[in-house]
C-alpha cells in the first residue's frame, strides 16, 4: 500500500474514504478589462498581472466584507448566506482565507484558478497568502497549455478528473513529482493539497491550500476545507459568468455600449442624442488585396491593421463601435466641459495610428508581407447612440448626418492620398497643427466642404 502522504482523496475526508494516487501523465486541455494593457511578468510570460496583492497592516484588508458576526460562522454557511455582496472572485477568496484563518485554519496560501471564455485568456487566477492578505490576481493566457510549466503542473491532473491531490512536503518518501511543490517547500509549506472545483456544467476547475504548520493539515481540517467545495464552486461560477457577462459584451461591443446594454439598454429605437468626435477608417486597396492573397494572410492583415487602431483610439478614451469589413467606426464622446480635448484626443490617435502602423509595416515588410496603408476621416457632431435594427438582430451604434460626413471624409483621403483627413469643425476645435487641404466637393452635401490634415504625417503616393 502507498504511504498516506501520497494519495489522491476521494473527497470524503469526514468518511476517510480513499483511493490510490494515479499517476498517469499530464494531458493538452481545451482553451477556455485586455491583455496587451496589463503588465507583463518576465518570468511567465503566458501570465499578465490583474492586480498585484498587497499586506496590509490592519487585520483585515481594504475592501473587506467581513465582521465580528461573520468570524463566528462556520465557512461555508457565510459562503451562502454572507457572502452575495461580493462582487469578484479575489475579493471572495480574500474574505474566505481570512475567515478560514480566524478559526484555526493553518493556511500559509490559497490559489485559485478558473477557465474562462475569451478571445486572449485562458483563465484567471487568484493568489492568496498570508504575508500578502491581499491576493494577486493573474490573467493566464491561450498558449499556456502547451508549455513545460503547465505539462508538469497538477493542473492538467485534476482536470483529467483527480479527486485530489495532496502532497506531505515533510516526509521524505513522498516524491515532489511538481516542480511548484519544490518552490512551495523552500517557502516552508509542509503540506500542499489540491482539489476541483466542478461547476454546474460539468467544467472542472481549481483550488488549492498549502500550509506551513508543523505537522501539515490535520484530518479534521481537510475535511472542513473538502466540506466547502460545492458552495466554493457555486459562488465562484455566480461570480464569473457575470464577469464573462461583462467582458464578451465588452469585446464585442465596446466597453461603454456593453455597459449601456448590460444595464438595460437593449429596446430597439431606444436612442440618446451625443455629441462627440466620429472616426472613420478604411484600409487602402483592400479589394486588389483580397484577390491576390490566400484568405488566412488577408485575416492576418486585418487583425495587424485592426490592433494597431484599437490601441491608439482606446488610450486615447475613444471606443470602437463596429468592424465594417476592412474598416471601422469608433467614437470619441466630447464632455461638457472637455470638448476641445476629446476632440484633440480623437485627432492624436490617428496620429498615433499612423504611427504604429508604420512600426507595424517595418515588420511585415521584414516577413515579406505587404504593407497595409489607410485612409482615415475625423468629424464631430451630434449622433444618435442606440439601438437600431429588427426585432430579432439589433446593432448598438451611432447614426446621423455626422457619421455621414465622417465616411465621405474617409472616402475623400483615399483620393487625395492623405492619411488623415478632418472636417473645418475639427480643426477649429483642436490644439495640434493642422494645415487646409482646401474646399471639396462631398457627394450627397450641395456645398463643397472646407477640409484639413495633420503636419507631419506623410501622403501616400501609390
Amino acid at each position: 500500500m502507498q504511504s498516506s502522504a501520497c494519495l489522491i482523496i476521494k473527497l470524503h475526508f469526514g468518511r476517510k474514504e480513499r483511493q490510490s494516487f494515479h499517476t498517469g501523465h499530464p494531458i493538452k486541455q481545451r482553451r477556455a478589462t485586455l491583455a496587451q494593457n496589463l503588465p507583463e511578468d518576465s518570468a511567465r510570460p503566458h501570465i499578465r498581472i490583474m492586480h498585484h496583492g498587497a499586506d496590509p497592516a490592519d487585520l483585515l484588508p481594504t475592501g473587506s466584507a467581513l465582521t465580528e458576526d461573520d468570524l463566528a460562522l462556520p465557512p461555508g454557511r457565510w459562503l451562502l448566506e454572507r457572502s452575495t455582496g461580493i462582487l469578484s472572485m479575489r475579493a471572495l477568496m480574500r474574505d474566505l482565507c481570512h475567515l478560514l484563518v480566524a478559526q484555526g485554519m493553518p493556511l500559509q496560501r490559497a490559489s485559485c484558478f478558473i477557465r474562462t471564455l475569451h478571445p486572449q485568456a485562458n483563465g484567471r487566477s487568484v493568489i492568496w497568502r498570508k504575508t500578502m492578505r491581499d491576493p494577486e490576481e493573474l490573467m493566464v493566457l491561450h498558449g499556456i497549455e502547451e508549455t513545460e510549466s503547465f505539462k508538469t503542473s497538477p493542473l492538467p491532473v485534476i482536470f483529467n478528473g483527480a479527486g485530489a491531490i495532496r502532497r506531505r512536503l515533510t516526509d521524505p518518501t513522498v516524491p515532489l513529482d511538481y516542480p511548484v511543490l519544490m518552490d512551495l517547500k523552500q517557502q516552508g509549506a509542509t503540506d500542499y493539497v489540491a482539489m476541483p472545483l466542478k461547476f454546474s456544467d460539468g467544467e472542472i476547475n481549481f483550488v488549492t491550500w498549502t500550509t506551513d504548520t508543523e505537522h501539515g493539515f490535520t484530518t479534521e481540517q481537510l475535511s472542513i476545507l473538502d466540506s466547502l467545495l460545492p458552495v466554493l464552486a457555486l459562488r465562484i461560477e455566480i461570480l464569473e459568468r457575470q464577469k464573462l457577462t461583462e467582458e464578451l459584451l465588452q469585446v464585442y461591443l465596446g466597453h461603454d455600449t456593453g455597459r449601456r446594454v448590460l444595464n438595460g439598454a437593449i429596446r430597439r429605437g431606444s436612442t440618446e442624442t451625443i455629441r462627440a468626435a466620429i472616426l472613420y477608417a478604411d484600409v487602402r486597396g483592400f479589394t486588389a488585396a483580397s484577390d491576390a492573397l490566400p484568405g488566412p494572410e488577408i485575416i492576418s492583415l486585418l487583425n495587424d491593421y485592426f490592433e494597431v487602431m484599437s490601441q491608439s483610439i482606446e488610450e486615447r478614451g475613444g471606443e470602437i463601435l463596429k468592424f465594417i469589413g476592412d474598416g471601422l467606426l469608433a467614437i470619441f464622446p466630447l464632455g461638457p466641459d472637455s470638448a476641445e480635448k476629446d476632440a484633440d484626443s480623437a485627432l492624436k490617435a490617428a496620429i498615433e495610428a499612423q504611427t504604429l502602423l508604420r512600426g507595424r509595416n517595418a515588420i511585415r515588410k521584414k516577413h515579406g508581407k505587404p504593407v497595409i496603408e489607410h485612409a482615415l476621416g475625423l468629424h464631430v457632431g451630434d449622433v444618435s447612440y442606440g439601438n437600431i435594427g429588427s426585432p430579432t438582430r439589433l446593432d448598438f451604434t451611432v447614426i446621423g448626418p455626422a457619421v455621414n460626413l465622417a465616411s465621405r471624409l474617409q472616402g475623400l483621403a483615399k483620393e487625395l492620398g492623405h492619411p488623415i483627413v478632418a472636417s473645418d469643425l475639427i480643426a477649429r476645435m483642436v490644439k495640434l497643427p493642422v494645415k487646409p487641404l482646401g474646399r471639396h466637393p462631398i457627394r450627397g452635401l450641395r456645398n463643397p466642404v472646407e477640409i484639413f490634415a495633420p503636419y507631419g504625417v506623410e501622403t501616400v503616393t501609390a
